[in-house]
């Protein structure tokens, strides 16, 4: 055992006195990078709310208002009428309107007298509009644009590209957007309860200055069908749009027709019809 013992340490280097100790190289620890300064993610930039014209911008945005602009009506003068579906004078219209407004207490007759002409007054005063007692084009673009009524239920789908018609049933609205922007509102009727006025979106299909109903015998003016044989057109048989319904189109007044007929003409225009059948 002691031989074994010995080979083993002979097989050993050992340092003599005084030699120098050589010690493994040693790894520098790593260079640690600092870390980065996390930017924060820019917040994009809210687009600022368009403000509300003022009563007075409104008003003077419609000075000069012409049928191929919008909220277009002929004006409406003390001592007019509205006599039958073919002398519409928009005087309903007018009274309807007013009292919504809450200037007007009357009752809606169509005759424009020294009520309405109160009426009309106030509600110029109230709106930066010349007092004359008369509605003209100016004051109808701003009587319009101040009593549209139920404006947060309008399908979305209404205000996209070009020109769009969308009818509501249960208000009596037919509303007329180009590109998003309201152009017009128009007082009408539908069909009644057993032929109603089909809610869906369409596409005006063709467009007649006059046509005769092959079902019912009856001329129809600036008509525009978007859905079998329903449409929009001017009514010969409407004089106030709460009173009586068609056999499915949408009645407009005929001077009302004309304007829609002609701003849309060569034009792609598509038709939604929404709400609550009245």
């Amino acid at each position: 055992m002691c031989a074994v013992a010995a080979l083993g340490l002979s097989a050993l280097t050992v340092p003599t006195a005084g030699a120098a100790v050589i010690a493994p190289p040693t790894t520098p620890p790593p260079t640690m990078s600092p870390s980065p300064t996390p930017r924060p993610t820019p917040k994009p930039t809210p687009k600022p709310t368009p403000r509300a014209l003022t009563k007075c911008q409104i008003a003077a945005q419609a000075k000069n208002t012409t049928p191929s602009k919008p909220f277009y009506r002929a004006a409406t003068k003390f001592g007019m009428r509205d006599g039958g579906p073919k002398s519409i004078n928009h005087v309903r219209e007018a009274q309807y309107r007013l009292r919504w407004a809450k200037v007007y207490k009357g009752s809606v007759t169509g005759s424009y007298g020294p009520a309405t002409r109160r009426a009309v007054r106030t509600f110029q005063s109230k709106n930066c509009l010349a007092p004359t007692g008369n509605v003209n084009v100016q004051t109808w673009a701003v009587l319009i644009q101040r009593t549209i009524r139920f404006k947060s239920s309008i399908p979305t789908v209404c205000r996209g590209a070009g020109w769009h018609s969308c009818y509501d049933r249960a208000s009596h609205q037919d509303f007329l957007f180009k590109n998003g922007k309201l152009w017009n509102v128009w007082l009408v009727r539908g069909g009644a309860y057993s032929t109603q006025t089909r809610t869906g979106n369409y596409k005006v299909t063709a467009r007649y200055k006059e046509k005769v109903s092959s079902l019912y015998d009856v001329k129809m003016y600036y008509f525009m069908p978007h859905s079998g044989g329903q449409g929009q057109h001017g009514s010969g048989f409407m004089v106030d749009p709460w009173v009586g319904h068609s056999h499915g189109c949408i009645n407009m007044y005929i001077k009302d027709a004309k304007v829609l007929f002609n701003l849309t003409r060569n034009q792609p225009l598509r038709v939604t019809v929404y709400g609550a059948w009245d």
